[in-house]
């Protein structure tokens, strides 16, 4: 019975198909657990390794893959680079040749037709044949754009048969993703990883078959980049194939599937970490040997939830530059989204935050102005505004505003100020306390903040607000982009009234209180609530 193995890497491609530079990579990383005595158990002589090769080459390796074998025969195919699907939802598998035409028609000619594959495959004696393919099977795009795609790839119809089974990275109409600075794909590392630490092997009896080297490579993707789907097709007992060995009691692998079970949303529970530290004890690990394993096992829920900062503080500096995004900026938006791996439900809450915000303190404070202007919304007789209509107190948390507006309307400052400190607490589920702690200000309900914000803004005639701060803060130097700018702060202190020559002074509660004096509600942090949420 032999074990026979051709890994195909392709990353070196003619104009109109981004090169992958981790496709050789990949290629060289399954030659290493597939040759390993301990894990694949192949031979050196029965791996075939061709980066980079023109389609005929390619043709000839994959025919003679199959071809002259016995039926216990265990015949593996890997392929990493791009994958093309024609008008037809026909896949074909790319190769250092293949070309588009000017209208960017795959020129079928120049890449290998799945059909191919699967007449050779058909031909084979062997019934153990397995197929795993890191492609995108919607086409070749441009740094993570999508290109036009119909998803109606059949990869089991097309690859499918007797004793057969076929990995895919993603679905049919997916992509599959090159991940910026790393050695290898996102599913290959994972796949590789599964095959190399063992822990793939879920049922503990030695062996890794084909499900579950899929399900642990499928968990792990899913994890650093939920927009892809990997897949996994088989007919009759191809699930069951088994592709490598696993050590059996090793403790360092007994320590990692114990860390599995107790993780909760990428962390440890509480009593997790005691159930581990037992388990760590009774294993005789060291406290590197654990750190090592942990890293390793959060390193995919890390890298997710590293993409979900990176979107957010694009988006951040994206609102800076322009209050209400352009289209053009929307699209770029879209590509690094895309790029990073998310899917819109991932990025929903951030979008959701950020520009809600962003519409409070641009378009909506102004339209919020330019109403104080307006004779029909406001009349102002001695100093007093009296409301021509009824304010909108609206309020996410049922926090009812009229104490708030009533001691606005009386120009009873002070006692607003206070009341304004109290109502926020309420908005974040708090009744008493001094500080707003940050993660609690990025999760400010927005319609509270419009209504605190609109209500100053109008009893102040413009004088006082978070969005009239905000303004002063800018005006001085100060950017929103979540760092810390010393020089914009002091100035922005001395220009609201809160320091003279650097110096804290006491409150003065007056109608001629600088502009944007007030609200400051626990001094040092309620004037710059706003900036808080824009920018950390």
């Amino acid at each position: 019975m032999a074990r026979i193995a051709l890994l195909i890497g392709v990353s070196e491609y003619q104009p109109g198909l981004n090169k992958l530079a981790g496709a050789v990579k990949d290629i060289e990383a399954m030659r290493r657990v597939l040759q390993h005595p301990e894990m694949g158990g192949f031979s050196e002589s029965e791996i075939i390794v061709m980066p980079n090769p023109q389609r005929q080459d390619m043709e000839n390796a994959i025919e003679k893959l199959f071809d002259n074998r016995k039926k216990d025969d265990l015949l593996l195919l890997y392929f990493s680079g791009h994958g093309i699907t024609d008008d037809t939802g026909k896949l074909y598998l790319t190769n250092s040749q293949t070309r588009k035409y000017d209208n960017g028609n795959l020129i079928k000619t120049t890449a290998t037709p799945a059909s191919l594959i699967h007449e050779f495959m058909e031909n084979s004696r062997s019934q153990r044949q397995v197929i795993i393919l890191d492609a995108c099977f919607s086409g070749a795009f441009a740094e993570g754009m999508k290109a036009k795609d119909d998803s109606n790839v059949d990869i089991n119809r097309q690859l499918g048969g007797k004793g057969r089974v076929v990995l895919t990275s993603s679905s049919s109409s997916q992509y599959s993703f090159e991940q910026t600075g790393e050695e290898l794909s996102v599913y290959t590392r994972y796949i590789v990883n599964g095959i190399e630490t063992g822990a793939a092997d879920t049922d503990n009896d030695g062996v890794i078959s084909v499900d579950e080297l899929h399900e642990f490579a499928r968990k792990k993707v899913q994890e650093a980049a939920p927009a892809m789907s990997p897949k996994i097709y088989a007919v009759e007992e191809g699930f069951k194939i088994t592709v490598a060995k696993a050590p059996v009691g090793n403790p360092k692998l007994k320590y990692r599937k114990e860390l599995e079970k107790y993780l909760r949303d990428g962390k440890i529970s509480p009593i997790g970490n005691r159930i581990l530290k037992r388990y760590q004890n009774e294993l005789g690990l060291s406290d590197d040997e654990v750190k090592q394993i942990q890293d390793e096992v959060l390193e995919p829920i890390r890298r997710y939830q590293a993409n979900l900062k990176e979107y957010e503080e694009a988006l951040r500096e994206a609102l800076e530059y322009e209050k209400s995004l352009s289209q053009e900026t929307q699209n770029e938006l879209k590509h690094f989204q895309q790029l990073l791996q998310l899917r819109d439900e991932d990025v929903e809450p951030i979008n959701k935050k950020l520009i809600s915000f962003s519409s409070l303190l641009g378009e909506e404070v102004k339209e919020s102005e330019n109403k104080f202007s307006q004779e029909k919304q406001t009349l102002i007789v001695e100093n007093t505004i009296i409301p021509s209509s009824e304010d909108d107190l609206s309020s996410e948390k049922g926090i009812d505003y009229t104490k708030l507006r009533d001691l606005l309307k009386a120009g009873n400052w002070k006692d607003a100020d206070y009341e304004t400190y109290l109502v926020m607490l309420k908005a974040i589920g708090r009744e008493n306390g001094d500080w707003i702690r940050h993660e609690e200000l990025l999760n400010f309900p927005c319609t509270d903040l419009r209504t605190i914000d609109k209500l100053w803004v109008k009893y102040s005639n413009g004088q006082f607000g978070f969005s009239v701060q905000k303004e002063i803060y800018l005006s001085v130097g100060g950017i929103a982009d979540g760092k810390y700018y010393e020089e914009a702060w002091i100035k922005f202190k001395e220009k609201v009234g809160w320091t003279v020559k650097g110096k804290w002074v006491d409150i003065v509660y007056t109608k001629k209180s600088p502009k944007g004096h007030l609200p400051e509600c626990r001094r040092g942090w309620g004037g710059l609530v706003v900036f808080k949420v824009i920018k950390e």
